[in-house]
């Protein structure tokens, strides 16, 4: 008997009193023995009640993460001779199917899909038709299989027999990389087929029809397709955004060799799991080649995602006040946009491109209408007539007639934690296009007491951005000084008095990287960025032969570079397009990153042949 109790007044209550009663006992007679008995386990029995009404509940385990584990199969994975009709597969723990009609995929493909069934513990899988003879199938799970508490899955299980006295043995194995940052891709589908389609051409086969063998990549981008007939193969990856194992959505993205290839011999991975009990038979694979084979070929797949070249207008809207934004998908090449609801006798707005040719921006001089109708047409195709209100419904309450808080331009600059790099000149950027503006008036302040009227000028066509450009002295505090009101914009808004302090660094702050570069051939282009660590472009040259690259005043900390083969020499990278055959543009990295150090030179050499 186990009694219940927390604190020590009550143990010292029950003590006593079982003490007591035990006296007690020793004096009466044998026959009320059974009577005292009863009263002590019912004294026993409330105190356990009263004390235990409140029980802690056990304190739950961590989260099961783990997937059902295969314990053995029916006939046994990788069996040949395979008669029957029924598969069934042991694992340690209940487990269901998931989407088993988008997740599973038997090579070579069968007529009729068969029925997938779980008992308890088991998958069974029943076929519906028969299996061709000497034939060795592969069925892909995908993530189909999973626990029931968790759905953890367990991730491309393959079920493989053969129907005939041998389990082709054959193999594919490579990796696939994102074509344009060289980045592992994960959990890619990769698919081959066979030219065995008289009614579909081939190159449609990823678009219509389901592949002869499927499998995926795993964390590091690597792939095995195994148990291959000697057959010549189409091979493609895909990242499968609907799960049907088409190639039918515009943001899925692809991958392909251009010719076709014969699988290997490969040491078969499935001998480090196999698990041999009585009910396992003989696996018999089809080559005469030792355990330790290895493939001699390892394919790379370049991963992208194709681009409609149709031209789309995919914006037209009032960005601000005073501001109209026409984006487009790519850059125009003959672009007008018509008025179709005014006629204006005056110049009434400002363009402006960006470099890209691929967003036209209006800046609109007094338009007094709530509307414009635009008709857009780009190389004579047209795109959209849209209708724009010039006019954004108001967010809040109107502020009282007369009580209109006076708008200022805004003034921003390339200063940064108040420091600017003594290399760079010093930008100033508005929110509107300027019409009037006096840069005589703004003074600089060097160090102490130097006062200079610095040379600015615009440096864009509208008048949005200007600079000071100047030979700065190091480790010296600046202080420009922008007086009131000297900018007046296309709003008619002014400036209050703005100052921008800033301070330049040592020379001996910054490092230098001298980068020789080889090229195997004067016809390629080649672009040659510099990055940080986060991969943005911080300096891009074009070269077409060897050369010496120097990179100055560059801040301590690590850089990537980067170079792009740009084989149609328009100056930027293209991505792939597989009906028609073109592989995206190739892409290199420095095979190290670089740690540039402060007040140090390094030189590197980087052979692209």
């Amino acid at each position: 008997m186990v009694f219940c109790y927390r604190d020590n007044d009550k143990g010292f209550m029950i003590g006593n009193l079982l003490k007591e009663i035990s006296y007690n006992s020793l004096s009466m007679k044998f026959s009320n023995l059974k009577i005292l008995l009863n009263l002590l386990l019912l004294i026993a029995v409330v105190l356990i009640i009263t004390d235990c009404a409140n029980p802690i509940p056990p304190k739950g385990g961590p989260r099961d993460i783990t997937p059902p584990q295969v314990l053995y199969c029916v006939p046994a994975n990788y069996s040949s001779g395979f008669t029957t009709d029924k598969i069934y597969i042991y694992f340690d723990e209940f487990i269901k199917l998931n989407d088993v009609n988008s997740q599973v995929i038997i090579s070579p493909p069968l007529e009729d899909m068969p029925d997938f069934k779980t008992k308890g513990k088991s998958v069974v899988i029943k076929f519906d038709e028969k299996l061709k003879d000497s034939t060795t199938y592969t069925i892909f799970f995908g993530d189909a299989i999973a626990d029931i508490t968790e759905n953890n899955p367990v991730s491309n299980f393959e079920y493989v027999f053969s129907t005939g006295t041998t389990v082709d043995s054959l193999s594919i194995t490579g990796e696939v990389l994102n074509a344009f940052t060289l980045k592992q891709e994960e959990d890619i589908f990769v698919m081959l087929y066979i030219d065995n389609n008289d009614t579909i051409p081939f190159d449609s086969a990823p678009y219509l029809v389901k592949p002869y063998y499927v499998s995926k990549t795993n964390s590091k981008g690597e792939f095995e397709l195994n148990n291959l007939k000697n057959e010549t193969y189409k091979i493609f990856a895909l990242r499968d955004a609907n799960g049907n194992y088409l190639y039918d959505l515009p943001n899925e993205e692809i991958a392909f060799l251009d010719s076709m290839l014969i699988p290997d011999y490969y040491y078969f991975p499935v001998f480090d799991s196999l698990i041999t009990d009585s009910l396992t038979d003989e696996v018999i694979f089809n080559d005469s080649l030792e355990i330790d084979t290895v493939i001699n070929n390892l394919y790379n797949l370049f991963l992208f995602q194709e681009i409609d070249s149709t031209q789309q207008l995919t914006k037209a809207a009032l960005i601000r006040k005073g501001q109209l934004a026409f984006i487009f998908k790519f850059p125009v090449k003959d672009l007008n946009i018509e008025v179709l609801n005014h006629h204006f006798e005056t110049d009434w707005k400002i363009e402006e491109i960006n470099p890209e040719k691929d967003t036209v921006i209006y800046w609109l001089k007094d338009v007094n209408i709530d509307t414009l109708v635009f008709k857009i047409t780009d190389d004579t195709l047209v795109l959209d007539t849209v209708e724009i209100a010039l006019v954004k419904p108001d967010r809040g309450k109107r502020l009282k007639k007369g009580k209109e808080k006076p708008q200022k331009i805004q003034i921003k600059s390339n200063v940064k934690t108040n420091a600017l790099d003594i290399n760079k000149p010093l930008n100033i950027k508005f929110t509107y296009p300027i019409k009037n503006y006096d840069f005589s008036k703004i003074l600089l302040i060097e160090g102490e007491d130097t006062i200079v009227s610095p040379l600015i000028t615009f440096v864009d066509s509208v008048k949005r951005e200007a600079q000071l450009s100047r030979q700065w002295s190091e480790n010296t505090n600046y202080q420009l000084f922008i007086p009131d009101s000297i900018f007046t914009d296309l709003q008619n808004y002014s400036n209050d008095t703005t100052i921008i302090n800033f301070r330049t660094k040592l020379l001996t702050d910054y490092g230098i990287l001298f980068l020789n570069i080889k090229i195997d051939n004067p016809n390629n282009h080649y672009i040659i960025q510099l990055l940080n660590e986060n991969e943005d472009v911080l300096n891009e040259r074009f070269i077409t032969e060897n050369q010496l690259i120097k990179y100055e005043y560059l801040n301590p900390g690590k850089y990537l570079i980067k170079a792009i083969l740009d084989a149609n020499n328009n100056g930027r990278w293209d991505t792939g397009d597989y009906l028609n055959n073109i592989q995206p543009e190739k892409t290199y990295y420095f095979p190290t990153d670089i740690n540039i150090r402060a007040n140090w030179d390094i030189e590197e050499e980087w052979d692209l042949q």
